[in-house]
């Protein structure tokens, strides 16, 4: 008498060369595939880095506080 609750074995499938071989290429083309992702990411990357390093320069601060500030060696603006 069985019970429902008894695990089923799965069944036994045979691993042809057939399939050997299109499980092979399967793998071959997918590690094809995020090996070109991962090279496309990486050029992207690096072209953000380059625009990230032109453009750094421009944000560097500069040998003023800030524009706003008054000159240097002067009493505040005012005038006597």
């Amino acid at each position: 008498m069985e019970r429902d609750d008894d695990p089923v074995p799965p069944p036994k499938l045979a691993r042809t060369a057939k399939h050997q071989d299109e499980l092979n290429n399967l793998g071959r083309s997918w590690f094809a595939e995020v090996r070109e992702q991962s090279e496309h990411e990486a050029a992207e990357l690096e072209e953000w880095k380059r625009s990230h390093r032109k453009w750094a320069a421009f944000n560097r601060r500069s040998g003023f506080s800030d524009f706003e500030s008054p000159p240097s060696g002067g009493d505040g603006g005012s005038s006597d």
